[in-house]
């Protein structure tokens, strides 16, 4: 087998770590694709149905199969929705910032990203004080991915623990000169590819796949991850697309396989102090997937790493 991680070992023997993680930004979701002004009454109960239904089926989900997950919670709607905001407080789930208007930033000056950053966190802060509790830590994640290298520093400055918002290998790594850990993401886990159904697109969009279907892919990722044993599978969600009947019982069904194969499923920012001390103590570089292969092996000087990487053969790019 080729192995392309750091070697990292998850807690109690566990082979993976899996993140439960939740994008709720309603309305906005579609606002960002078609702007306020192009998305029709109908796209936009679309992203209504969030916070009418799915949220509400979502959060009984995880309550039947006693599961904490993280929520990344546009500011607007903590402030335009404040009720469907304490619930998942008052469930005990983790929140985590996604900004304000959650909005694509690739173009955003960094002024407009920190506004937009400290807005959504203040929102977020308001939202837990009002319920009696607080939160010590919070990681980001940015709308689409929407991230550049001068954000990554940003949230660092704002002590930020962790970001999810890459895509770049499989594995959760310590970015360079920084304490942020990032937890990668992948289209394929996330139930925006196989349920984003509009038809206010230039093209209309009809994505309706069956349950069982999207049950299949993503058992077939956690297998090979799991099976590689130093990965994440962080498996995003909509509650306006996942809270749809049949497919949140795909989810828990997911759920109950992934926990009987030996998945330590928990919180990103769980996993990401685990993965900081694990890091410290093994003096695993940082910045890991930006090095090379011949960096990475001469830097961590582990033989059994080593030989993991020349088992690839001929087909393996070091061979």
């Amino acid at each position: 087998m080729l192995k392309n991680g750091n070697g990292l070992a998850w807690p109690g023997g566990k082979r993976i770590a899996v993140m439960i993680t939740i994008d709720f930004a309603g309305e906005f979701l579609r606002y960002s694709l078609l702007g306020e002004d192009g998305t029709g009454f109908s796209d936009r109960s679309r992203g209504l149905y969030a916070q009418h239904e799915g949220l509400t089926r979502l959060l009984d989900m995880l309550k039947r199969v006693n599961q904490k997950a993280t929520f990344f919670v546009a500011g607007h709607i903590v402030d335009d929705y404040p009720e469907s905001v304490q619930a998942i407080i008052q469930a005990g789930h983790e929140l985590g910032c996604c900004g304000y208007e959650y909005v694509q930033l690739q173009g955003a000056s960094l002024d407009e990203f920190a506004q937009d950053l400290h807005k959504g966190r203040h929102s977020l802060e308001q939202a837990l004080k009002d319920a009696g509790k607080s939160q010590k830590e919070f990681g980001y994640r940015a709308p689409f991915g929407s991230l550049s290298e001068v954000s990554l520093k940003m949230l660092d400055d704002e002590s930020y623990v962790y970001d999810s918002s890459l895509c770049d290998c499989d594995w959760a790594y310590v970015h360079k000169d920084s304490e942020l850990v990032e937890l990668p993401q992948e289209c394929g886990i996330d139930d925006f590819s196989y349920f984003y159904f509009s038809y206010a697109d230039k093209l209309t969009i009809t994505d309706n796949n069956p349950s069982s279907y999207v049950y299949n892919i993503w058992k077939d990722y956690f297998d090979e991850l799991a099976e590689e044993g130093d990965k994440v599978f962080v498996l995003k969600l909509h509650p306006q697309l996942i809270g749809r009947a049949s497919r949140i019982r795909m989810v828990e069904r997911l759920i109950a396989y992934m926990r009987k194969e030996g998945a330590w499923i928990t919180t990103c920012s769980e996993v990401a102090s685990y993965v900081k001390a694990y890091n410290e103590e093994h003096q695993v570089p940082a910045d890991y997937p930006c090095m090379t292969v011949q960096e990475v092996l001469a830097a961590v000087n582990r033989p059994e790493l080593r030989a993991d990487f020349w088992k690839g053969g001929e087909n393996n790019a070091m061979a």
